[in-house]
């Protein structure tokens, strides 16, 4: 199962929190996490596993799927008991929103998919301006992103892979790669700062694994 963008997690399952200011089109956070889910990942996705992802109940699960289903934006089909859940691409509108979400909420799930398979990633995470905007901090729409990486890529890999994240973005992606012993050092003022701003991870496939 692919993870969300860990921005759209609810902190407290028992929480409505308001959307990030980036994307205050829809009414909360999981309604956010459930798009990213369904909409940038090309997956269907069980209400369970949906559930799981956003660190809810499948209750509170059912009953948001049951909301964007009504709203024509998720459609689902059931396969034994389980319930799996998809995009509407029979929707007008399912084009422009799909371009909305992949652009606004989506850029980890995107680097993700991106960076998947580029050896010797150790770790990555968005940072700067869209990060701090997915964690509640109030400002302008970002303009680009920001994507840290740790570890030793090779550098033409990831230039390509961030350029083709940046096409589907709609976004310049702009990379800082670090070494793990300079990140965990903690010793000039760059990378100080980097440890105390927001930080968005991105789950890449290969790293799940280690």
């Amino acid at each position: 199962m692919i993870d969300p963008s860990r921005a759209c997690l609810l902190e407290d399952p028992g929480m409505q929190l308001p959307p990030p200011p980036i994307f205050p089109i829809f009414r909360s956070r999981i309604t956010c996490a459930v798009l990213t889910l369904t909409y940038v990942s090309d997956h269907e996705h069980s209400v369970s596993e949906l559930a799981e992802a956003t660190s809810t109940d499948t209750g509170t699960m059912a009953r948001e799927v049951s909301r964007l289903e009504q709203a024509a934006i998720l459609t689902s089909r059931h396969v034994g008991r389980t319930k799996l859940v998809r995009p509407n691409r029979a929707a007008p509108f399912y084009q422009p929103l799909l371009d909305l979400v992949t652009i606004t909420l989506g850029p980890a799930q995107v680097l993700a998919e991106e960076l998947a398979g580029l050896d010797r990633i150790e770790e990555a995470a968005v940072f700067g301006s869209w990060a701090a905007r997915m964690q509640g901090e109030p400002g302008p729409a970002p303009v680009d992103i920001d994507l840290l990486v740790v570890g030793r890529p090779d550098r033409d890999d990831l230039h390509d892979a961030s350029a083709r994240a940046g096409s589907r973005l709609g976004r310049a992606v702009n990379t800082v790669i670090i070494s793990r012993t300079r990140w965990e050092a903690n010793e000039d003022g760059f990378i100080r700062e980097l440890h105390t701003r927001p930080r968005v991870p991105v789950l890449i496939p290969a790293l799940d694994g280690q």
